[in-house]
């Protein structure tokens, strides 16, 4: 395997091993997604984003990370929401850059 495949792998081993530790924390959670997300596992990333907004359902960039990712895997239905939640969560949290980002996807998805 390739270093970077190598880092990837370890990243993930790192980020499941914290989840399976703290349950209840979103962190590792989130960076377990992300290093899914960076690893081309995007079907997984999907799934811990689930669990993470399930998890606390007021993580703003959660579901922005989830609008972008069932996007760009081809589930419109399931994007928007998430990114209509993403631009509500923002407006009621003071949040502009997550609002702004979403409202380009959601375009994206218009489109």
């Amino acid at each position: 395997m390739s270093q970077a495949v190598d880092q990837a792998v370890e990243k993930i081993a790192r980020f499941e091993a914290m989840k399976a530790r703290f349950p209840a924390s979103e962190m590792p959670r989130w960076s377990l997604a992300n290093a899914l997300a960076d690893a081309g596992r995007s079907a997984d990333a999907i799934a811990e984003l689930e669990a993470l907004v399930a998890l606390k359902p007021d993580y703003c960039v959660a579901w922005l990370k989830l609008g972008e990712l069932t996007l760009h895997a081809g589930d419109g239905d399931k994007a928007r929401r998430a990114l209509d939640e993403t631009v509500r969560l923002a407006i009621a949290q003071g949040h502009s850059a997550p609002r702004n980002e979403a409202e380009a996807l959601l375009e994206e998805l218009d489109d």
